[in-house]
């Protein structure tokens, strides 16, 4: 009888006898057949739908990523409308003044009148 080593017998170097495997009959095919298929259908609708990891997750993510980048170049483009804005509100009196008169603001002197609309 030969000595083994603990590796040689942990990984099976000596070959034991293995019972034959018997042939599988079409019946036990087509159910292992079935159950394959159910696995790998199983499968992929957990890859489309698993949540935070499916691909309709990541789809779903990548329109709000696109969304959210349009609408921060869009506040982009409003804010240095603003700045251009307010650079010209401070060096342009005339378009200070204009400004204010839509905001309804009136000079020191000024009155203001509201006067009703008459009723037809």
């Amino acid at each position: 009888m030969k000595i083994l080593t603990p590796i040689q017998n942990m990984f099976g170097a000596v070959s034991q006898r293995k019972k034959p495997r018997k042939p599988l009959s079409p019946l036990q095919e087509i159910r292992l057949l079935k159950i394959i298929i159910g696995l790998v259908i199983l499968s992929i609708l957990y890859l489309l739908f698993a949540p935070n990891t499916g691909v309709y997750t990541l789809l779903k993510l990548r329109r709000q990523a696109i969304g959210m980048e349009q609408q921060t170049a869009q506040l982009i483009k409003e804010n240095q409308q603003l700045k251009n804005e307010i650079e010209r509100i401070t060096k342009d009196l005339q378009h200070l003044d204009r400004v204010a008169r839509e905001r309804g603001m009136l000079k020191d002197n000024e009155e203001a009148f509201d006067f009703p609309e008459a009723k037809k």
